[in-house]
């Protein structure tokens, strides 16, 4: 099990941290913690997550050809 600790002055600023790690298989732990320096919050995944959002990613598709006739 992977950790993270993602740490913020704002609570906009946190949310918008913490939004960037979803797509890459992290998910909230506990709740938002308020300390001197701003806001943090705990993030966690399983390596086997992280190995299967990189699988399931969206290849880039070819570009389709197009014959034009004049």
């Amino acid at each position: 099990m992977e950790y993270n600790i993602i740490i913020a002055p704002d609570l906009d600023s946190l949310a918008t941290k913490v939004a960037d790690f979803f797509p890459m298989g992290w998910k909230l732990k506990g709740s938002i913690l308020e300390h001197n320096d701003g806001f943090a919050q705990q993030l966690e995944r399983r390596p086997s997550d992280a190995i299967r959002m990189q699988r399931n990613k969206p290849r880039p598709s070819k570009q389709k050809r197009t014959k034009w006739i004049e």
